[in-house]
């Protein structure tokens, strides 16, 4: 019983970790291959795919702060909306690497001391807590940035068309 639900949880941890990882990077072929285990070589590929969209996504976020300024207000406004989204976001996938880090770490520390299972198990399931807690809150923030920045286009688009 206690077997099926580590599996359960890490085929939760999988679905939550491989469908982050959607985003424009190629990943590190080297870095993701695993002998062994199938479970936690999808576990590094999700690592190593979250990796590429961070370092990716950094680089945009150091691009949007290296832009020009504007006159305007109101743009600026969205400049700064624009920017808070990007870092939120890499935030998110900071926060989704390092959970399926946990994971995969568990699940090796599982299979070298297996009498450890009992132990690791209550350590995953006091992670769990702490991660959905805290991509609840990011998700809670990026829903109000998200309001915010479709309100100030909108004002935008409304003050060029008056």
């Amino acid at each position: 019983m206690m077997k099926r639900g580590l599996w359960m949880t890490v085929g939760i941890v999988l679905a939550v970790g491989i469908g982050a990882c959607t985003g424009t990077g190629q990943t590190n072929r080297g870095a993701v291959a695993s002998p062994g285990d199938p479970v936690i070589g999808l576990l590094n590929k999700g690592i190593a795919q979250l990796t590429v969209n961070i370092n990716s996504v950094s680089k945009r976020i150091s691009g949007l702060q290296q832009s020009s300024a504007t006159p305007d207000p109101t743009l600026q406004e969205l400049q700064a909306l624009d920017l808070s989204g990007w870092q939120l976001h890499r935030q998110q996938w900071v926060l989704q690497r390092d959970h399926l880090m946990v994971a995969r770490d568990l699940l090796q520390r599982v299979q070298a001391a297996p009498s450890e299972k009992i132990r690791l198990l209550d350590q995953w399931r006091e992670h769990w807590n702490t991660y959905l807690k805290s991509f609840d809150e990011l998700r809670q923030k990026r829903h109000i940035l998200e309001s915010q920045h479709r309100e100030m286009e909108a004002r935008l688009i409304e003050r060029r068309l008056e």
